[in-house]
């Protein structure tokens, strides 16, 4: 019941945002063309709503202004938040099909497969890399199968 009623105020407020996106547009520019039902997945299930579409006079392209002024790709149907959920608990969990067991029982049914969640794992940005410190030694021991390599050329 929790996420209907979730779905339904983040639905409601995504079309008020979307209206006032609309009334402030420049309307030389972006000439409304429709409105598009889409939905999107999120940790408290799935949100339907409807966006208006535009077409941009200045560079010739189609453009929802709810997604730029959101920083969302629509298209993929995805939330940043479930997004950034899924990476997570695929680096932390053994598997990407553990992540998506996991992510299973948070959200209630299942939301992404383990080939989607490591499709988001490939393509998303490592913003805390730090870079392996040297160490500076004679020796090098390699483990291949339990035997260690006693001399290596």
């Amino acid at each position: 019941t929790l996420q209907k009623v979730f779905a339904v105020l983040l639905a409601t407020l995504l079309e008020e945002i979307d209206q006032q996106l609309a009334e402030a547009r420049d309307k030389r520019r972006y000439q409304l063309k429709d409105k598009r039902p889409t939905t999107i997945q999120t940790l408290f299930g799935e949100v339907t709503f409807r966006r208006n579409y535009y077409y941009d006079r200045q560079t010739g392209n189609y453009t929802f202004l709810l997604d730029a002024e959101l920083g969302f790709d629509g298209a993929r149907s995805i939330s940043p938040c479930l997004e950034e959920s899924a990476v997570e608990l695929a680096v932390e969990c053994s598997s990407y099909r553990k992540a998506a067991r996991t992510l299973e029982s948070i959200v209630g049914y299942a939301v992404l497969s383990h080939e989607a969640i490591r499709q988001l794992v490939l393509e998303a940005p490592v913003s805390l890399h730090r870079p392996v410190s040297q160490r500076h030694g004679r020796v090098l021991f390699v483990e291949a199968d339990g035997l260690f390599i006693s001399r290596q050329g």
